[in-house]
């Protein structure tokens, strides 16, 4: 719960109507989804104003609006006074102020963390970790942008210990979302190259996400030893409370990848020298690197590494995430919920481990996005590492040319995702195994979809 008054207090907003008494349950920027009791905050975008749906919001329930400017089809003098509107400058501001003051009222326990890949999967794996001991929330879905992020904290019931993941399209975003959600612990997952149409360059992407640590001085840092741009920045910082994880022999906490099955992963475990074995039901290197990095996190907040490692074997990754299914006489790696250089490095690492015990191995993919300049390199990239495990490959989009330059006589080029599936389906075998992936825009997800519908 949250009061008018405290609204008020933490966005500097002048009250138009209603109530500083009036409190609210929860906090929308959407009238389609307001229940009784919420709060409703009327955003402005490209092609969308919130402010034109007030009125819409109240009739649903809301007991309350925050705005910029008051909406012409609401009389105010027929507004009733139990309804609070509280005027801002600006109600993106307002709804990061807000969230940043109900984080502090809340005093939990929060980890924040960023990276090019493998935030959300991370994110998945604290709460697993974590939740041994602790009533654990963690922000839904992709709600991590500056909307999100905030709504995210806004909606927290009684966690005592909420898991954040902090995205970025645009400079400023991570540092902004740093200083809303405050973190005690921030992980740093790393850099490769992603979001570059609003980010232009690796080097600025790089202090993008080095921000987290920089709004964060007083939070326990964990970082990748494995990258040195990031690792020499931390080391030169002279900061005591930080750990480091990865694959290098001088990470604090590390791993070694013993054995990659379609059942899982096999790993060797080091915690500052003190060996173990340990074993994930996830596919690939890079799932056991983003568990180090939990793992590291898990030692930050205070865990002990006996009590969080019998939760190894509970780990799940989310949807169209490296998850390796049986469709008919097929096998099916679904990675589709989205692409770029580095998560297909990743995936193609996955096919050559497990690629020699399938009859054949196949790739349909689309196009990557946000990669700014350099789209066509890394799509020619891409292409080549495709080529290298795989027997076949099938593009599909404005990429596929690319793909195939890279990839040479084994990527087939397909303008629609139909014409791609039916070349597809001609050449699976029993015992394939096709890996599907491309950006979240190419909704790759529709060749599974319909594998799956036709053999059912």
């Amino acid at each position: 719960m949250i009061s008018t008054e405290e609204i008020v207090r933490a966005t500097g907003g002048v009250l138009l109507n209603g109530d500083m008494g009036i409190c609210f349950s929860g906090v929308t920027q959407d009238s389609r989804r307001v229940t009784p009791g919420n709060l409703f905050v009327a955003l402005a975008g490209p092609r969308f104003d919130g402010h034109d749906y007030v009125l819409q919001a109240i009739e649903a329930g809301a007991r309350g609006a925050l705005v910029s400017y008051w909406p012409e089809n609401i009389n105010i003098f027929e507004l009733h006074r139990a309804i609070s509107v509280i005027k801002v400058p600006d109600t993106l501001k307002a709804l990061g102020d807000l969230a940043a003051y109900y984080r502090r009222k809340k005093n939990a326990r929060v980890l924040a963390l960023t990276g090019s890949c493998g935030k959300t999967s991370t994110k998945e794996f604290l709460a697993t970790l974590l939740g041994v001991r602790n009533k654990v929330y963690k922000n839904p879905g992709n709600w991590n942008n500056l909307i999100g992020l905030p709504l995210s904290i806004l909606n927290v019931a009684d966690e005592d210990t909420w898991v954040l993941e902090l995205g970025t399209s645009f400079p400023g975003e991570i540092a902004r979302l740093t200083e809303i959600a405050s973190p005690e612990i921030a992980l740093l997952l790393g850099v490769k190259p992603a979001h570059l149409e609003g980010l232009e360059t690796m080097e600025k992407l790089l202090q993008e996400k080095l921000a987290l640590f920089e709004e964060a001085p007083r939070a326990y840092w964990v970082y990748p030893a494995d990258q040195e741009e990031i690792k020499n920045w931390v080391l030169a910082q002279n900061k005591d409370e930080k750990i480091s994880f990865g694959f290098c022999k001088d990470a604090d906490v590390r791993g070694e990848v013993l054995e990659i099955t379609p059942q899982g992963t096999k790993f060797k475990l080091e915690v500052f020298g003190k060996s173990y074995e340990a074993f994930i039901p996830l596919l690939g290197k890079h799932f056991v690197f983003d568990v180090l990095g939990a793992l590291a996190a898990c030692l930050a907040a205070g865990e002990e590494i006996e009590t969080v490692l019998p939760r190894l074997k509970d780990l799940k990754t989310i949807d169209h995430r490296l998850q390796l299914r049986k469709i008919g006489p097929f096998y099916v790696i679904d990675d589709a919920y989205n692409a770029n250089p580095g998560s297909f490095a990743a995936a193609c690492e996955v096919l050559s481990a497990i690629g020699p015990k399938f009859s054949k191995v196949i790739a349909a993919v689309g196009d990557m996005k946000e990669l700014g300049d350099q789209t066509e390199a890394f799509h020619e990239e891409v292409g080549r590492r495709l080529a290298s495990v795989c027997d076949e490959v099938y593009a599909v989009g404005k990429s596929a040319l690319w793909y195939q330059k890279g990839g040479g006589d084994k990527v087939k080029t397909f303008a629609e995702k139909e014409a791609l599936y039916a070349a597809l389906k001609k050449n699976l075998v029993a015992n394939s195994l096709l890996l599907v992936k491309g950006s979240r825009a190419a909704a790759m997800e529709e060749i599974i979809a319909k594998l799956e519908k036709e053999e059912a």
